[in-house]
């Protein structure tokens, strides 16, 4: 295993830990917010992910950390679909999203390697697709399509700004 592997194993250590240890517990009380969105951090483990590595290893890190999510906010695989189909859809955005020039294989998508308006069109594609199919698995059943979407306008709007936070305070290399 080499520096870069090991940077990727702490940086998803880390972020589960504030996600199922502070962020799973943020609420405001009774606000209509906190009522009808989350905020998840997760998903940046997936999407920080390096180019050089094949989808099918994208999809299967993305279903065991959805399935080790799932345990600690006691949902049935609901984690596991999201992140699974966000990991699968990556692979679809980053071909959409390539530069002329392409990807230079060695690098991760970051704001240092592809500039803050490539990374904000690509987290945000990729959160938009995340919220959406987690609460459609939540909620299953289109008959409260209006729930749905209003669950995943908040908390993809909550999940963003934490997760550009975290990408302008870290700013992550690789």
């Amino acid at each position: 295993m080499n520096t870069e592997s090991i940077k990727h194993i702490i940086r998803a250590f880390l972020i589960l830990l504030v996600q199922v240890l502070v962020l799973k517990r943020i609420g405001l009380g009774n606000s209509w917010i906190w009522l009808h969105g989350n905020i998840f951090l997760y998903p940046i483990i997936v999407l920080l992910l390096p180019f050089r590595l094949s989808r099918h290893y994208v999809i299967v890190i993305g279903f065991l950390l959805g399935l080790l999510i799932d345990m600690f906010y006691d949902t049935i695989g609901v984690h596991a679909f999201a992140l699974t189909a966000t990991a699968y859809a990556r692979g679809l955005l980053l071909s959409y999203l390539e530069p002329r020039g392409g990807y230079q294989l060695s690098m991760s998508p970051t704001q240092y390697s592809m500039g803050l308006n490539w990374l904000m069109t690509y987290t945000s594609l990729s959160l938009v697709i995340h919220t959406f199919l987690f609460f459609t698995a939540e909620i299953f059943t289109f008959v409260y399509i209006g729930q749905i979407l209003l669950n995943s306008l908040i908390t993809f709007f909550l999940s963003m700004a934490v997760i550009m936070g975290y990408h302008l305070l870290f700013n992550p290399r690789t």
